[in-house]
């Protein structure tokens, strides 16, 4: 193998992702937060970041039904149209997971 093909290889991370929150908060019937699971990939939140799928898959195994294991190339995560002016910062992800994570 050419050492530039092992390189790209190794750049491929695996990120949990986390769907935003719904705007303005909504907390259901158990006092959790709603989280907006139809919102595009690249408004997802990366939860943590992780070396596999197998790491990642093993992680989706003990959080909330809605997170997601995306690799870093998927084209999904890429914005196909600019952000609304005024949106929500996605930079509180421990602080949107919180409440979701046991």
């Amino acid at each position: 193998m050419r050492k530039c093909y092992a390189t790209a290889l190794v750049l491929i991370a695996w990120y949990l992702m986390l769907p935003p929150p719904v705007f303005p908060p909504v907390p259901d019937a158990s006092g959790n937060y709603k989280m907006n699971t139809a919102a595009p990939m690249s408004q997802w939140l990366k939860f943590k970041t992780l070396e596999s799928e197998a790491a990642c898959k093993a992680q989706l195994k003990k959080v909330q039904p809605f997170y997601k294991c995306v690799a870093s190339d998927d084209p999904a995560l890429t914005a196909s149209a600019p952000a609304a002016a005024g949106g929500p910062s996605t930079s509180t992800v421990s602080g949107a997971a919180a409440s979701h994570m046991q």
